[in-house]
């Protein structure tokens, strides 16, 4: 992701700071992986009304070294999953970018009316998909459930929420963005998604089946975002906007970051930056696939 991604989400936030009167405010990034992302916003705030500091939640240990290392004299703190629920009340903005994706989740399926869960066994060396009676399954799954059709899967994570709760405790005033691939239910019951959204990588390869070499492949799926709205709405958000991230890093400027970029630059280097950025605001690319949701506390 280009550095221009990162000052993108820089000046919505500075933008939505001025307008909910923040002085200062705390950015919580969920999910910083090597922190790119974390260092480019706070490299690109710079001088102005409202005063930031940064919190990374990460659950690995080496990761947090690293992250504590790379940030080091810098307003930034690392905290685990558990001391976040120890944080006092934040006012400011809370980032998800790819983060719900990586969530584990459980997989649906309605086989002739009745809808079942996949499970996993082993038989004979391999391991085995088998179909068994839903057994407890949150309330808030039954509508997203009653609506599989004849013959399809579906994924649904109950992290999804817990996050949601979770970032609710302790974001007192400000901005929840999350930014991921998925779509509301509508979007993702449509016939060429009848066998679910799960994907596997390895090598940067990509394929459907998680039971070859477990654990060396990421495993992921489409987020619902009806389910992330409605628990949202049930934990005291409001819903700010929902939209293609596209719209949302053009609405918010990345053409204007681009173009002058590109001014300061040679015409070869202004091809390659273009190559690099296209894919954030392509309709045919990550642009169109992955949606930006914001989330609302006043």
């Amino acid at each position: 992701v280009h550095e221009l991604f990162g000052q993108t989400i820089a000046g919505w936030a500075r933008k939505e700071a001025e307008r909910i009167g923040l002085d200062e405010a705390t950015l919580v990034v969920l999910g910083p992986g090597n922190g790119h992302l974390a260092q480019d916003i706070l490299d690109s705030w710079g001088e102005g009304p409202c005063r930031l500091a940064m919190i990374l939640v990460e659950t690995s240990h080496p990761r947090k070294r690293e992250l504590e290392s790379r940030f080091r004299g810098r307003s930034v703190r690392v905290l685990s999953p558990d001391e976040l629920d120890a944080l006092d009340p934040v006012t400011g903005f809370v980032l998800a970018n790819e983060f719900f994706d990586a969530l584990p989740f459980r997989i649906f399926e309605n086989r002739g009316g009745d809808v079942f869960e996949i499970h996993v066994q082993s038989g004979q060396g391999v391991f085995e998909e088998v179909l068994l009676p839903l057994r407890e399954v949150p309330e808030n799954f039954r509508p997203l459930l009653d609506a599989i059709p004849e013959g399809f899967r579906t994924e649904l994570s109950p992290e999804w929420e817990d996050w949601i709760s979770r970032i609710s405790r302790f974001l007192e005033k400000g901005r929840f963005l999350i930014i991921d691939y998925g779509e509301f239910t509508d979007g993702l019951i449509v016939p060429w998604r009848m066998g679910g959204t799960m994907r596997c990588f390895h090598s940067h390869q990509m394929d459907t089946n998680p039971y070859e070499k477990p654990g060396l492949k990421d495993i992921t799926a489409h987020i619902n975002f009806s389910f992330l709205r409605d628990s949202a709405l049930s934990a005291g958000f409001g819903i700010g906007s929902y939209t293609t991230q596209s719209s949302f890093l053009i609405r918010n400027g990345i053409l204007d970051l681009i173009g002058e970029r590109m001014e300061r630059v040679g015409e070869e280097e202004g091809v390659k930056l273009w190559l690099s950025v296209k894919n954030l605001v392509h309709d045919e690319g990550m642009g169109e696939i992955f949606k930006a949701m914001v989330l609302e506390k006043n």
